[in-house]
């Protein structure tokens, strides 16, 4: 090929992905994923050959990128405010009420009265009867902000706090619909635009499927995915993430002045940057409700719902004044402008209604059975949903629910899929009732060795479950461990997820966790992955990324490795504060400190029992209540000592999340056997876990409001994974729980917080938003 035919070549690719890609990120692809790799793969075999032709804005730019050592912070030249968030009342909606519509009808009725309340302020306000409006979807997805100077992408950055954010530069230029330069021959000076970067629903499950079938551990959300990708210090893995884009509003011009918020929509497309397919101009507040009943939610219906229309997921709608020049006679709020707000129908976050055909039970690591619905597929809250948690047998009949019932779906916490409730007006005449002892003929599905009944710890209450007594032996017990092992929360071993642990089990390579430190190369590289007669192997590079990882993980701190073990009830903050109060997995085996709490408990446990007071358990006679007024003063002095002990570690301020349950975990653990073979093992393999507890806090600003501080974190924040956020806490002295109580300083509330939030306000714990957290830890 001629240095011509190359370029006119080259010209016809580079045409061609970029109309792929712009059709990708409208939700529809014009080809297959195989037919656009080649084309990939063309365009980059022809810039190898006639490197002048890999200008800056290629599409071969995406996936060569310079892996960073770090994220800089920068500053927004117009801060990125989020909007107020208005939430329609809920009404009372049981499966068995029957009128529907008239619940539809409330909804419609409470969306009027919110926004015909924001409508009559900013009337007020402009002193005008009339006010004109732009109606969008609001995108479920990651802020971003980009920096066109001279209609080259200059700068690309997360929303961060809303003053300061991080450079993500490197990243957004591996995003397939992100231009590098935009559309038109005089482009402005300066052009900073916002938008949302996203995966869509279809691509979020098509990456998981991948992950799990490579034995990775699979994301939890789209949300989550596409925040994490774009936090990769890797750009190159960003670009072979499916992630999208689309930008709706405008911060800091130069060389260019808008008059309304449509012409910014309008010339967002223009110049090439991928923008909503559904946004509309209303002329008044009527015009606004008349859009949102027809074009938005459409009466519920799932096939006319917007919803099902878009690309990404939508969370709400975002109503703006239209006219510009009118936003800055709207006062604005604490945190938000006052020229526009994001309204949330409580249809959006409603429940679907599905048959249970059966009932499945699964073994978990710890040896428990869980029950597990097998549903008539149906579409809840952004995704497919075929099989929900129904927790345990006690679950089951508290609920009342048979196999053949028609029941609710939604997911707990906006992830996990569970049976909500049962609609018994449509219960069929042969329902069956589940008894899990029955159903599995008494012995763990996955073993076959004998099942009991046992007490159950879960946070802070107590269940009574089915366990399989089989702890050393049963697979499906020995496959949870290593998985759990490996998770990224606990030693990130990188591509050894389910399968690949289910197999390691399955052929005898690894029994225990510790059995991978054992593990070369060849012997991973053979590893099956399918069955006998459809093979699948594991491969050399999989198999190299899992023993560099396990070479990491020996250096890992003391946390991770406590996390990792996976002792019952050792949560991941648990750990943390275990590995921050202790020097070494031996110091934590013997720790005083937790035997101290494991008696504190007991004698609580004790004095409830002997109370001469007692209304449930009365003293026969006055003797009996004498015997035990004296064994209660004892009581009460016998936890006054080890609660000064305790104090005196300073283990209260320390580690508020470890109680007597957890202590008690622990300590049972490293004096059972396979807690012994544990520190023996480890010490074989030379791995010797030390804490990694920061130094004290400088007296700075954030040390004196934050030292010593208790915080919980609830709901989605707008920036920052929950991880992130305990991170920073962390690090600026702070302490991390997981509940509420009236030890708790700060309660960090995100978006969609529940119970805490309502027990923080009773207890009078002050809550605190994102920016606020920030703010106090810088």
């Amino acid at each position: 090929m001629t240095p011509a035919q190359a370029k006119t070549r080259h010209a016809e690719l580079v045409r061609d992905i970029r109309k792929y890609d712009a059709a990708y990120d409208e939700g529809h692809s014009l080809i297959t994923d195989y037919e656009y790799d080649q084309l990939e793969k063309e365009l980059l075999k022809l810039e190898e050959k006639f490197p002048d032709l890999a200008t800056a804005d290629s599409p071969s730019k995406r996936v060569r990128a310079e892996p960073l050592k770090s994220f800089q912070r920068r500053k927004h030249l117009v801060p990125m405010l989020s909007l107020e968030k208005i939430k329609a009342a809920d009404h009372p909606t049981t499966a068995e009420e029957p009128d529907a519509d008239k619940r539809k009808r409330l909804q419609d009725e409470n969306t009027l009265v919110e926004l015909t309340r924001f409508d009559a302020t900013i009337q007020k306000q402009l002193g005008r009867a009339t006010v004109a409006y732009v109606l969008e979807p609001k995108v479920d997805g990651v802020s971003i902000s980009l920096h066109y100077k001279n209609g080259e992408l200059a700068l690309g950055m997360t929303r961060g706090d809303g003053e300061y954010g991080d450079d993500i530069t490197a990243n957004l230029k591996q995003v397939s619909g992100i231009p590098h330069r935009l559309k038109g021959r005089n482009p402005p000076a300066l052009l900073e635009v916002r938008g949302e970067a996203y995966i869509s629903q279809h691509d979020f499950d098509k990456m998981n499927a991948k992950f799990e079938s490579e034995g990775e551990e699979a994301f939890p959300n789209a949300r989550n995915a596409t925040a994490g990708t774009l936090k990769q210090l890797n750009p190159e893995l960003v670009a072979h993430r499916p992630i999208s884009a689309v930008f709706y509003a405008v911060g800091a011009c130069d060389g260019i002045e808008f008059d309304t918020h449509a012409r910014v929509l309008e010339s967002l497309k223009e110049f090439g940057l991928p923008t909503q397919a559904h946004w509309w101009v209303c002329r008044d507040m009527n015009d606004v409700l008349d859009h949102y009943r027809k074009k938005v939610v459409a009466h519920y219906d799932e096939k006319h719902d917007l919803r099902s229309k878009l690309p990404y997921e939508i969370d709400g709608i975002v109503l703006k004044v239209n006219n510009i020049a009118d936003w800055a006679r709207i006062p604005a709020k604490s945190k938000a402008p006052g020229y526009a707000i994001v309204h949330k129908p409580i249809p959006w976050i409603m429940p679907a209604e599905t048959v249970l055909k059966g009932i499945t039970v699964q073994v978990g690591r710890t040896g428990v059975l869980t029950p597990v619905a097998e549903l008539e597929p149906v579409f809840v809250q952004g995704s497919t949903i075929s099989r929900a948690t129904l927790h345990n047998e006690e679950e089951i009949r508290r609920k009342d629910i048979r196999i053949g019932d028609s029941v609710i779906i939604r997911k707990a916490g906006m992830v996990i899929p569970e049976v909500m409730e049962v609609v018994k007006t449509k219960r069929p005449s042969g329902a069956k009732e589940f008894d899990l002892f029955k159903f599995v003929k008494g012995v763990c599905p996955a073993c076959g060795q004998p099942i009991a009944r046992e007490s159950v710890s879960r946070g802070d209450k107590k269940e009574v479950a089915w366990r399989c007594q089989n702890v050393a032996g049963c697979p499906a017990q020995k496959t949870r461990r290593v998985e759990f092992f490996a998770q990224r929360k606990a030693l990130d071993i990188e591509s050894l997820g389910g399968i690949v642990a289910e197999k390691l089990v399955q052929r005898g390579l690894a029994h225990e966790p510790l059995d991978l430190f054992d593990l070369k190369v060849d012997q991973l590289a053979k590893l099956n992955l399918g069955t006998d007669d459809e093979p699948r192997v594991f491969g050399e590079k999989n198999a190299t990324k899992v023993v560099e990882a396990l070479e990491r993980a020996k250096t890992f701190p003391l946390n991770r490795w406590i996390f990792a073990l996976a002792i019952p009830n050792v949560g991941e903050e648990t750990a943390y504060q275990l590995g921050l109060t202790h020097e070494s997995l031996e110091q934590v085996a013997g720790s005083s400190v937790l035997r101290d709490i494991r008696e504190l408990g007991d004698l609580e446990d004790e004095r409830a029992r002997v109370s001469p007071r007692s209304s449930k358990n009365p003293p026969k006679d006055d003797a009996e209540k004498e015997a035990r007024q004296k064994r209660y003063d004892e009581i009460k002095t016998m936890m006054a000592e080890a609660e000064a002990r305790i104090e005196k570690a300073g283990a209260k301020a320390r580690m508020p999340e470890v109680g007597a349950v957890a202590a008690s975990s622990v300590l049972d653990f490293f004096s059972s056997k396979p807690g012994h073979a544990t520190l023996k093992r480890l010490k074989e393999l030379g791995i010797h876990p030390k804490s990694d507890a920061p130094p004290p806090a400088k007296a700075s600003a954030a040390a004196s409001a934050i030292a010593g501080k208790t915080f919980v974190v609830t709901g989605t924040l707008p920036t920052l994974s929950r991880d992130e956020a305990h991170a920073k806490i962390r690090a600026a002295g702070g302490t991390v729980a997981g509940s509420v109580s009236k030890n708790t300083d700060f309660l960090v509330v995100g978006e969609d917080a529940g119970s805490k939030l309502e027990k923080a306000q009773k207890l009078d714990v002050k809550t605190i938003d994102e920016a606020e957290l920030l703010k106090l830890c810088k």
